[in-house]
C-alpha cells in the first residue's frame, strides 16, 4: 500500500505524466509490466512498459525528487530494457535530462516510428486527453499540451 501512495503522490505532482487512478488500478500497474527501483525498502523510481504497435514503450518514468541527479533514471531505464522481450523499444520525452539519459544508453532519436506505432501513440494521446477532460484536469492538459511539439521519440534496438 505504501508503493501505491508513493505512485499516486508522484503522478499527482508530476503534471507531464498520466493522471493518477484509483488505489486498485495503481496497485495493478505496480504489479504489472513495470520497472521499479527501491532504496532501503522504499520505492524511489518507477517506469511503465506497454506494447505500442511494433514497439514496447517505456512511459510514465518517475524518480523521487530526493533521488534525482543520482543516476536513478539511468538505472531505471536499464532495468526496463532488460525486462523487455521485444527487440524494438520506444521512449518519448521532451525532458532534456531524460533525453540525455536515453542518448547515453544508445537510444537513437527517430522521426517516424512506423504506422502501427504512430496509430497507437495517437490513440493513447487522445484517450489520455479525454480522461483529463472528464476529470477537469485543465492544468495538466495545459502543461502537457504546451511544448507538445518538443517531444522526441527515441528507439533502442536489441
Amino acid at each position: 500500500m505504501e508503493d501505491v501512495r508513493w505512485l499516486k503522490k508522484m503522478l499527482s505532482s508530476e503534471l507531464e505524466v498520466r493522471p493518477p487512478s484509483s488505489d486498485k488500478k495503481e496497485a495493478k500497474y505496480l504489479a504489472g509490466n513495470c520497472a521499479k527501483i527501491y532504496r532501503d525498502g522504499d520505492l524511489i523510481g518507477y517506469a511503465e512498459m506497454r506494447k505500442v504497435g511494433s514497439h514496447t514503450e517505456i512511459s510514465t518514468v518517475l524518480v523521487d525528487k530526493d533521488f534525482r541527479k543520482q543516476g536513478i533514471g539511468k538505472e531505471l531505464i536499464e532495468k526496463a530494457v532488460k525486462q523487455i522481450k521485444n527487440d524494438k523499444i520506444l521512449c518519448c520525452t521532451k525532458n532534456p535530462a531524460m533525453a540525455k539519459v536515453l542518448q547515453n544508453l544508445t537510444f537513437k532519436s527517430i522521426g517516424w516510428p512506423g504506422l502501427s506505432t504512430a496509430i497507437m501513440l495517437t490513440f493513447n494521446t487522445f484517450a489520455r486527453l479525454l480522461s483529463m477532460l472528464i476529470r477537469f484536469e485543465f492544468k495538466r492538459i495545459w502543461r502537457q499540451g504546451k511544448g507538445i511539439h518538443k517531444y522526441e521519440r527515441y528507439e533502442f534496438k536489441k
